[in-house]
């Protein structure tokens, strides 16, 4: 039988879980997402995770149109009620009007600064979730080497949907300039940002 766990004023959700629970958690300083119906501890950022995520933000505004923003940390609203809360996310929602989370048809890109504790995570099941909710464009900033890739870090994964309906994978190492795509509209319009990973992390160059 689950067990009810009272705070001061709260008793602890019961399963299933979905993306409204986040909002009905009380606050015990720990930060929550739900993926495949499951309530996940996020692990705290680091500052270097923290530096990424600030970084490209910074990045971004200065480069998508003014009907889009970057937001940082913003549950998302999959269609199977999933709620993942990615470390950046561009959309063209107006965030006053989603206070608990911007629909998934209203998120263009999103992207995942990866921790070890929960790399699989982002390597695997939210690449699918994504996909799944039609979210055209995923960043997956690699900060170590992993199985597939044992070159320069940091390293940007992106995954885009393409205009045939296929996606494609491409990974970019630090060292060199890269233009990457970002979906910017409900229309997919992709806006190339140059970037070389290296300049993520460290002291500002």
């Amino acid at each position: 039988m689950p067990i009810e766990v009272e705070t001061m004023s709260h008793v602890w959700p019961k399963p299933p879980f979905t993306v409204d629970t986040l909002f009905e958690l009380p606050d015990t300083g720990l930060r929550y997402e739900v993926l495949e119906g499951a309530l996940v501890v996020v692990p705290p950022p680091t500052p270097e995770h923290n530096l990424v995520h600030d970084r490209l933000r910074y990045l971004f505004i200065n480069r998508i149109p003014a009907d889009a923003e970057a937001i940082t940390t913003c549950a998302v609203r999959l269609p199977n009620g999933d709620g993942p809360v990615p470390d950046l996310l561009v959309t063209t929602a107006n965030p006053v009007e989603y206070p608990k989370g911007v629909p998934a048809e209203l998120t263009h890109t999103v992207v995942e600064v990866v921790s070890p504790s929960n790399a699989s995570d982002d390597r695997t099941k939210k690449t699918a979730l994504y996909a799944r909710a039609g979210i055209p464009c995923y960043w997956r900033v690699e900060l170590r080497s992993w199985r597939e890739h044992f070159g320069p870090v940091p390293a940007v994964v992106v995954r885009l949907l393409g205009d045939d309906g296929e996606w494609r994978t491409t990974t970019h190492p630090a060292g060199e300039r890269h233009l990457l795509p970002v979906a910017v509209d409900r229309l997919g319009t992709i806006l190339p940002v140059e970037l070389d990973p290296a300049d993520l992390v460290g002291k500002r160059r």
